[in-house]
């Protein structure tokens, strides 16, 4: 080890005894690094840009949890009659599971007739738990949305969409406080949505409300924080369903877009691999360049070598100067590289960002940095052994002859 660094100290002072040379002769490394610097970062940037965007405008990171309502026997459906029921208990030990990985609300709907005044309204009646506002772009336009104090007692409010709100009074802000009748009971106007397209007459209860009036089956919704993690959260869930339940996961469904996101996944991986051989042309370029090098170096110092050789130094000692000598320089360009494509991101992405108004980022990640120190070693391995075997075999007499 001591040899092999004090091997590296002698290459680093040939480098910056013949700098011009061993700069233009690491250049194709340089430029190809910076290349493929510059390709892995914007593939990883476009994938956490996408995922978010899919996160924000898709359901691709939508768990839903729920139990089977019919069955398959000898190809026919037949209703399921000991169905299994999810209750607010199991939810919130769900929630406390993945609680630093999705956010998780339990929901079940119906349709009712409210209420309101002299008035009778025909409206979607969804129970909710206080999450609700993180599975959708809604907001609050006046008032506020369920808590969790209201879910944990059973409290009769409700937040009401705008679409409904308008049709009871123009000025939506007056009923807040107000009340109405559904299940025969009066529940209180604590909230109003914004106004938004094709929106429809809806009502949300807290969710224990809505079980203690409506006998139905409500189900799990999560929002995972992580597409890719869905696969894994799938797995851990059929677990905790054959913990608690009697009849297993079988009595349950678990629907989830977990293909959508392998098929986005793979167009990135395949998009890094096309892109990353494209520019690997240049790396391979560089890496001849270094070969050159190190070929005229042999070359100017044979008579060093001879010198070497005749004083004790056997041929491994050769090759492993020779190839410390290619490993650093191919690191050094590697490096450099490195920081050429960085600097580079960091002038493109912000002129892309002005142009497009895409809100692209740029994202360094552990790997594309392996994959560099990776490509620097395979460089100065692979293009600096023939020079060094070639400067291993020079025969010592001749060597030291030599002009």
């Amino acid at each position: 080890m001591h040899y092999f660094l004090k091997s590296i100290l002698i290459a680093l002072q040939n480098i910056r005894a013949n700098p011009l040379h061993t700069f233009l002769s690491t250049l194709g490394i340089i430029i190809g690094v910076a290349s493929l610097v510059g390709i892995l970062t914007l593939a990883d940037g476009l994938e956490q840009s996408g995922r978010q965007q899919l996160s924000d405008t898709t359901s691709l990171n939508i768990l839903n949890v729920s139990s089977k309502n019919w069955k398959t026997i000898n190809d026919v459906r037949v209703p399921v009659e000991d169905r299994p029921r999810l209750t607010l208990e199991h939810v919130l030990e769900v929630e406390e599971m993945y609680a630093d990985r999705a956010v998780v609300e339990f929901v079940s709907r119906t349709t009712k007739q409210a209420a309101y005044g002299d008035s009778l309204t025909g409206t979607y009646l969804q129970g909710n738990m206080q999450n609700g506002l993180s599975f959708a772009p809604d907001s609050i336009f006046s008032g506020r949305y369920i808590s969790k104090e209201d879910v944990s007692g059973n409290a009769n409010i409700a937040v009401l969409t705008y679409a409904l709100a308008s049709k009871w009074n123009e000025d939506v802000a007056v009923l807040i406080g107000g009340t109405f009748q559904v299940f025969g009971k009066e529940f209180e106007i604590v909230g109003v949505f914004k106004q938004k397209e094709n929106d429809s007459p809806r009502i949300y209860i807290p969710i224990s409300t809505y079980l203690e009036n409506e006998d139905t089956y409500a189900s799990i919704t999560m929002k995972v924080e992580a597409a890719e993690d869905i696969p894994i959260i799938e797995e851990e869930l059929e677990i905790w369903l054959d913990s608690k339940f009697e009849q297993g996961k079988e009595a349950f469904q678990l629907v989830s877009n977990k293909f959508r996101i392998e098929q986005f996944s793979q167009g990135i991986l395949v998009f890094k691999l096309v892109m990353g051989a494209i520019t690997g042309i240049s790396v391979l370029v560089g890496g001849i360049g270094v070969m050159n090098v190190l070929l005229i170096s042999v070359t100017e110092r044979t008579k060093e070598i001879g010198v070497r050789k005749a004083t004790g130094a056997k041929k491994k000692d050769i090759v492993l100067q020779f190839m410390a000598e290619s490993v650093t320089i191919s690191f050094v360009g590697c490096i450099l590289g490195w920081l050429l494509g960085v600097i580079g991101l960091m002038i493109f992405v912000p002129i892309v960002n002005s142009v497009a108004n895409f809100g692209f980022i740029i994202a360094i990640n552990f790997w594309t940095v392996l994959t560099i120190l990776v490509i620097a070693l395979l460089i100065g391995v692979v293009f600096g052994t023939y020079p060094a075997w070639r400067a291993s075999q020079l025969d010592p007499i001749d060597a030291i002859r030599h002009e």
